[in-house]
């Protein structure tokens, strides 16, 4: 294999990690077409250094970490673009949105505990809120209008996908970035094509 697209999965990765700087910029100037543009590459390099690495067998620790490094900065933008872009919005759910970054927070703070680092999971509840994740950002930023029924959806998951981490991470004796669900015995995980 060219050693050119060997490392075509973590330059994917650091592509969206460098999308943030830019992106941020495009939301302090209120430029919401382009920044749901930028968002939307973010979202399919997402999609894409996963599939790449797997199908070309070059998953990797560091390359996991730097994909969960990306994930975590670029979710944390997006909602703080999407508070400084649609306060509104936010202000009327805001305690349900606290209750889901407790949640996430308390997951970080075990990963970091249990086993001295940020766990970086990739279980199928997390990759469908994400995806969910992105599409609500995009309708946010191309819509002004209401958007709490989609907001419950997106919630729901983002609930179930944070309980499911932290539940992988008090019952698990060691992180595994391949485990795909919590209804799989340890050691029993297959890797999610």
């Amino acid at each position: 294999m060219d050693a050119r697209f060997s490392r075509l999965p973590d330059q994917l990765t650091l592509l969206r990690l460098l999308l943030a700087p830019p992106l941020w910029l495009l939301a302090l100037l209120e430029l919401r077409v382009l920044l749901g543009i930028g968002i939307a590459i973010a979202g399919l390099t997402d999609v894409l250094d996963g599939f790449l690495a797997r199908r070309m067998k070059r998953t990797t620790p560091r390359g996991s970490q730097l994909d969960s490094l990306a994930d975590m900065t670029l979710f944390a933008s997006m909602v703080s673009w999407l508070v400084l872009l649609r306060p509104d919005f936010f202000s009327e759910h805001g305690h349900v949105l606290m209750a889901w970054a407790a949640l996430g927070l308390t997951t970080l703070v075990v990963g970091w505990i249990r086993f001295h680092r940020f766990a970086d999971l990739h279980l199928w509840s997390a990759k469908a809120a994400g995806f969910i994740g992105y599409c609500f950002v995009l309708y946010m930023l191309a819509f002004d209008g209401p958007a709490t029924p989609f907001f419950w959806v997106v919630i729901t998951v983002g609930f179930i996908s944070a309980s499911e981490s932290l539940l992988v991470l008090l019952t698990r004796r060691a992180v595994d970035e391949h485990a795909v669900t919590i209804l799989k015995r340890e050691g029993k995980t297959d890797r999610a094509d």
